[in-house]
């Protein structure tokens, strides 16, 4: 079974078909120039209600489109299996300080088959809590950011967030700037008609993940092509970081490949529409409230008690998952 794939809907008021988009896979998906908040509103609920019969459709926010969808940490490698960050989840999990503050579940002595492939379950759910939790505050691993508040999405898709500093280390987030924003209505269209390629762009991906048939626990959802983790209900609330963000992260599942490429962790091919907004039409949506600004959504380590354990604990890991600091 696939997703669905959004198709014509010219007709709703304040969207217009502009093209298609194709991955480097062969897959396909609409762009949908949106230019009211009621045809925002309007398209994901179509896009929701037309996989209903397949799973949740989540959002992706970016600034740019590319031929792939892959993790940051499969977008410079051939090789898909990351022994670095294998190695890396393996010490955190038996990290005593961290198996508390994350509360993971201890194996038990197995004295049957059954009771060693519970094991193996709870080892591997343990697994994808950490890697989740190392995705969202550290930014480099098999899992793709996405959240289920299409708000969200779209601050992610009007933010740059660069890196620098040694080991880039540090993240500086800043608000992208769109030359639409001084000129008057009439030069706004001109400019629009002449070309598609200024950088004046937000994009909404609509990924669309399968209901779980098989095993979930605590925000996991584990099917036979995927993984995905609920960061607000299998991290506790003293991450404060994802939960102020309605975080989740999806991946493929390796399946025990040794010799598995990076592009196969490419999740394109959930991808069920593209959005493309304006940038100073989503600074105009979202205002100016408290709820979306960089202060909430990034909170400090000051503030964000499970990023601040992290900075303090993050010495004692391999370099090049060093926790990033976000300002």
């Amino acid at each position: 079974m696939k997703p669905e794939i959004l198709t014509d809907k010219s007709r709703i008021e304040g969207c217009m078909f502009v093209g298609l988009h194709k991955f480097r896979n062969g897959h396909s998906v609409p762009i949908y120039d949106v230019s009211s908040t009621n045809a925002l509103n309007q398209l994901i609920g179509h896009v929701k209600f037309a996989n209903s019969f397949y799973g949740n459709v989540y959002y992706r926010g970016v600034s740019g489109l590319y031929d792939n969808v892959l993790p940051s940490l499969m977008r410079n490698r051939v090789r898909g299996i990351p022994n670095d960050l294998c190695q890396i989840l393996k010490s955190a999990c038996e990290n005593s300080y961290l198996k508390q503050s994350l509360k993971l579940k201890n194996t038990i002595t197995p004295k049957n088959s059954k009771e060693h492939s519970l094991n193996k379950r709870i080892e591997r759910f343990n697994k994808y809590r950490v890697e989740a939790l190392w995705q969202h505050y550290a930014g480099s691993t098999r899992f793709l950011d996405v959240v289920d508040n299409h708000w969200v999405a779209l601050w992610m898709g009007i933010h740059n967030f660069i890196p620098h500093g040694e080991g880039k280390r540090f993240c500086y987030i800043s608000k992208r700037s769109s030359i639409l924003s001084a000129l008057d209505m009439y030069e706004r269209i001109l400019v629009e008609k002449e070309t598609t390629n200024l950088n004046i762009y937000t994009y909404i991906l609509l990924i669309a993940m399968p209901h779980t048939c098989g095993n979930q626990e605590n925000g996991i959802c584990e099917t036979k092509e995927f993984v995905e983790v609920d960061l607000r209900k299998a991290i506790p609330s003293i991450y404060l970081r994802p939960h102020a963000q309605h975080a989740l992260v999806i991946r493929k599942r390796d399946k025990g490949n040794v010799e598995q490429k990076a592009n196969y962790y490419d999740m394109a091919s959930q991808v069920t529409a593209i959005l493309r907004i304006r940038i100073d039409r989503v600074t105009e949506w979202l205002g100016d409230g408290t709820l979306l600004t960089k202060e909430n959504l990034f909170p400090s380590p000051s503030i964000d008690q499970g990023y601040n354990n992290l900075l303090t604990y993050s010495d004692k890991f391999d370099k090049p998952f060093d926790i990033k600091k976000y300002y």
